[in-house]
């Protein structure tokens, strides 16, 4: 059995795959050696996918036996359905959005190394792993310099909000939801985990009145403490523009609840 070729883009190994005479990289592929999401690259392709030609900048392959030549299966076992690999042209339109430095850094060393398929000199690869090694010190200097970037903006976020009453969690979150678009990364993962709470107008709902008889029994009541919710930054109903709003957390609710001598639902 022949062993599956390789190649390393910024730490991380792709194997090697061709279709119809041309290399292919899989979304897959491309999310990790950009260290995207899983699913950018499946979403920036799908929202675009008018602008791709079938056969030139992608293919799309629904045969079991040509799938499991390329070596692409699930992680349960077995091969899937259908999968899409996008060329070399596929791929550089793909990531045109990602703008970054290191996305640079990272379309190079795969159009250099990945996509290229002819034959080189002895002369020509010393030439190339050289190449390489600068460009990998490049991508390491970028992706230093990106993270700087990052904690540096959360840190000037979070600073615009320290007197504005918000709680921990809503200045962590504002800020991280402020970096994502930035970056026009999917930071969900690293969003601080709180309690269930709700606005004024969803216990309005539950209980029968007004969003506006909330608001003012909580304020004629001083619930709105940390003990009760937390004020927040939410969109203004309406319109795009982030305004302070106090989220009831279940003590809030249910002291809401016994004000009005409402009963909760589950």
């Amino acid at each position: 059995m022949n062993a599956i070729q390789t190649v390393t883009i910024n730490s991380t190994d792709i194997a090697v795959k061709e279709y119809n005479g041309k290399r292919v990289v899989t979304f897959k592929d491309i999310d990790a050696c950009h260290e995207r999401p899983e699913g950018t690259a499946r979403k920036r392709f799908n929202d675009n996918k008018y602008r791709f030609i079938e056969g030139e900048d992608y293919f799309a392959i629904n045969q079991p036996s040509e799938i499991r030549t390329l070596g692409i299966t699930r992680p349960q076992g077995g091969v899937p359905d259908k999968v899409t690999v996008v060329t070399e042209s596929g791929y550089l339109m793909l990531v045109k959005s990602f703008t970054d430095e290191l996305a640079w850094q990272i379309q190079r060393m795969l159009v250099n190394t990945y996509f290229r398929t002819r034959a080189i000199t002895p002369e020509e690869e010393f030439n190339r792993q050289i190449k390489l090694a600068e460009i990998n010190i490049k991508t390491l200097r970028a992706k230093a310099m990106y993270i700087n970037a990052c904690t540096r903006h959360m840190k000037e976020s979070g600073a615009r909000f320290k007197d504005t009453g918000l709680s921990p969690e809503s200045i962590k979150t504002a800020a991280i939801k402020s970096l994502e678009e930035i970056t026009s990364d999917s930071l969900g993962s690293i969003l601080p985990q709180v309690e269930k709470t709700y606005t004024a107008t969803e216990l309005g709902t539950e209980f029968g009145v007004s969003a506006h008889k909330i608001g003012k029994l909580a304020n004629d009541n001083r619930l709105k403490t940390a003990e009760y919710g937390m004020l927040v930054m939410d969109k203004a109903k309406g319109s795009s523009k982030d305004v302070q709003t106090f989220r009831y957390n279940e003590k809030g609710r249910a002291r809401l609840a016994e004000l009005l001598g409402a009963a909760m639902t589950d």
